[in-house]
């Protein structure tokens, strides 16, 4: 087991180093010039204007619109578009239409059909072809705003040739690109493993759980960055996408948790897990209702997801200090803290950014990425950890249970297994034949020649009694000499060949090994035979057969009859 947490350990380590590796010494080169436009440009808000305005670094004396329909505008001269073969802008616009202007003529608009519907606009990546020219170009984007402070910060626009701009910008979210689409094929993958062991280990339900976490969570991650517009067209429909996988991660999160050491049945667990999924509920519900949209009702999902960590944190700090946690339940919970824990301090590390506490750093965007594969590090551990312990388990608990029903000389079922056998016999309608079987001359061999030529005695037999029967029937050894084979209706047109065959690999022992002779003295009935269905009767009549022919044996082979 050390050996494999000591590999997943090396496995993970490897995936970071290669990373940072292909983040550093691969950067694409570029055969045009690609520019993130940040400085320069005049916002317009109704009759205010604020000139030479970075925004990266948006000035906190400008006041953004904080009722509907209000309109925002972005206008800067750029370079000359010549240098280009496909000069392109590539500019994000968050829950608001646009129009895009090109020395004062409009080229391009986008969401003004679902303005006017007042349908939900979500997050977009615009690309906008511009005309090529040999002199600047003066650009204005009016963003018209519907919902109430959408505006709080801006991302600069990327400018350049069109390819370069699209690699340029998956490139700088390969991390998230990576984890998400890992995340979606390893979830979806593991799902799968899970649903087979589901049947042989119904406690495996916190990874089956954990699998389709880790889906959601790669869907979240496209969607949030807004890498799934480049694979699919979504009309800005990405944003719903995302906010509703966003807020499932907390049902998901307590179900998890719940799974985990059975807290599904404490009253506290439900009452508050029961609540925030409530919560995350109704607010999917305010938005497809277009009541209030999910962008809307964010600082609401943040008050909850603070809660499921804390939650997470104190269930987790009380587990271990009851010792109830198991090795693999501690590493699965280690990772869900971290997981829970990112998005939280990712929101915390964004917010100091906008009021500028704190410089922009591209670490931030990483850190619920990060958190998702810690999780998935974690699960890994966990599940090789848990299936290791189970089949341990499984295998110890088959061991105890061999031990307790098979006879230790011969390892055939014993006198315990053999009752339990007939008592469920009594319980079905299946008909069936008894053969009683018993070894001929054991006793005069023990006498003359020890226990050990007895016990040599017993095992040939059983061996014998196991090729000649195969699986054709239920065989058992419930007395010193006494054994019994079981056959179900469809065998009993055999039952007097097995006998014979089973007389004759005796003979042919005898021939081979002529130390002592064997023989065994069979009788058999069927249930078919008696009216009421007791099969400890239909034993009985074989029994009293098998000691009719016993008798008549002992005669032939001269064997003295027992006291």
């Amino acid at each position: 087991m050390r050996k494999r947490i000591l590999f997943l350990i090396i496995a993970f380590i490897t995936f970071l180093i290669l990373a940072a590796i292909c983040h550093y010494l691969f950067y694409p080169v570029y055969e045009k010039k690609m520019e993130r436009i940040s400085d320069g440009w005049t916002i317009t808000i109704g009759d205010t204007v604020y000139e030479n305005i970075d925004l990266n670094y948006i000035p906190n004396n400008i006041t953004f619109p904080t009722g509907k329909d209000a309109t925002i505008s972005l206008s800067r001269v750029i370079p000359a578009s010549s240098t280009y073969v496909f000069p392109t802008i590539m500019f994000p616009s968050r829950y608001s239409a646009f129009d895009f202007f090109a020395d004062n003529e409009l080229i391009d608009e986008g969401f003004n059909d679902l303005l006017e519907e007042g349908s939900f606009i979500g997050k977009s990546n615009n690309m906008i072809t511009l005309p090529r020219k040999d002199t600047p170009i003066s650009v204005r984007i009016d963003l018209h705003v519907p919902e109430k402070a959408t505006y709080s910060y801006f991302v600069p626009p990327i400018y350049g040739e069109y390819h370069d701009v699209i690699r340029g910008y998956l490139f700088q979210n390969m991390f998230p690109l990576a984890s998400g689409i890992f995340l979606i094929i390893f979830g979806a993958a593991f799902c799968i493993i899970t649903l087979s062991f589901y049947k042989t280990l119904p406690t495996i339900l916190s990874q089956l759980f954990s699998s389709i976490l880790f889906v959601d969570l790669g869907i979240w991650i496209l969607t949030y960055f807004n890498l799934l517009d480049f694979f699919l067209f979504t009309n800005s429909k990405s944003s719903e996408v995302e906010y509703f996988s966003l807020y499932l991660m907390i049902p998901l999160t307590y179900t998890i948790i719940g799974c985990i050491q059975d807290h599904y049945k404490d009253w506290i667990f439900l009452v508050v897990a029961g609540t925030s999924t409530i919560i995350c509920l109704t607010l999917i519900a305010l938005h497809f209702l277009n009541i209030m949209h999910m962008d809307r009702t964010l600082h609401y999902f943040q008050c909850v997801s603070i809660m499921c960590s804390l939650f997470l944190c104190a269930t987790f700090y009380k587990d271990i200090k009851q010792k109830k946690l198991l090795p693999a339940e501690i590493i699965q919970m280690v990772g869900l803290t971290f997981f829970t824990m990112s998005y939280p301090v990712n929101f915390i590390a964004f917010t100091l950014e906008l009021v500028r506490i704190i410089p922009l750093s591209m670490l931030t965007s990483r850190l619920i990425p990060m958190g998702g594969l810690i999780f998935v590090f974690a699960n890994l551990i966990n599940y090789f950890i848990y299936i290791s312990e189970s089949f341990a388990m499984r295998k110890e608990y088959a061991s105890l249970t061999h031990l307790a029903y098979a006879d230790g000389l011969t390892d055939l079922p014993n006198r315990s297994r053999y009752d339990k056998y007939m008592s469920d016999l009594d319980k079905s309608t299946d008909e069936y034949c008894i053969i009683s079987l018993d070894l001929n001359g054991l006793k005069e061999i023990n006498d003359k020649k020890g226990h050990a030529a007895g016990d040599k005695y017993l095992i040939e037999f059983a061996s014998v009694l196991k090729q000649c029967f195969e699986s054709k029937a239920f065989i058992a050894r419930i007395g010193g000499d006494e054994f019994v084979a079981i056959l179900k209706e469809e065998y009993f047109n055999q039952v007097e060949t097995l006998i014979t065959r089973l007389k004759d690999a005796l003979e042919v022992k005898n021939v081979l090994y002529p130390g002592y002779r064997r023989s065994v003295a069979t009788g058999f009935a069927y249930s078919t035979e008696l009216n009421h269905r007791d099969s400890h009767s239909v034993y009985l009549l074989a029994d009293k057969r098998m000691y009719e022919s016993k008798k008549i044996m002992h005669a032939k082979l001269g064997i003295a009859p027992r006291i």
